[in-house]
C-alpha cells in the first residue's frame, strides 16, 4: 500500500462528509478518523438534518429517525462500501455504525480483510 495514514484518514473523512451531503442535503459538522491494524473507525459529529432534529421532538421521533436511518443505511449500503474499499484497498468483511441522537453523533467501525497501512 502506498497510502500513509494521514492521506487515508483524509480521503475517508473527505468521503464521508461528500457522501453525507450528497445523500442527506447537509454534511457533517465534524468527522475524525482513526485507523489501527485492519480496523477504521470513524466518529461524525452534526449528522441530523432540520427535518430529524423536528421530528426528534415528537413523542416517537427517536424511533422514526432510527428507523428512517436504518433504512437508509440499507438501501445505500453496497455504494458506500464499495467505495470504502476502493480508497483503502481492502474488501471490508465487517462494518457496523450506531448513532446518538441526543448528542447529534454517529460512530462507525470498519474491519478490512487485511491491514490498511
Amino acid at each position: 500500500m502506498n497510502k500513509t495514514r494521514v492521506t487515508l484518514e483524509r480521503e475517508v473523512s473527505n468521503f464521508i462528509s461528500y457522501y453525507i451531503k450528497e445523500t442527506l442535503g447537509r454534511g457533517p459538522r465534524d468527522t475524525e478518523i482513526k485507523i489501527t491494524d485492519n480496523v477504521l473507525i470513524f466518529f461524525i459529529k452534526g449528522i441530523l438534518t432540520q427535518m430529524e432534529k423536528n421530528i426528534l421532538k415528537t413523542p416517537e421521533g427517536k424511533n422514526i429517525v432510527l428507523k428512517g436511518r436504518q433504512l437508509f443505511v440499507e438501501s445505500t449500503n453496497d455504494e458506500y462500501i464499495k467505495t470504502f474499499e476502493k480508497i483503502v484497498e481492502s474488501k471490508v468483511i465487517q462494518n457496523y455504525e450506531a448513532w446518538d441522537l441526543e448528542n447529534d453523533s454517529a460512530v462507525g467501525v470498519l474491519v478490512f480483510e487485511k491491514k490498511i497501512c
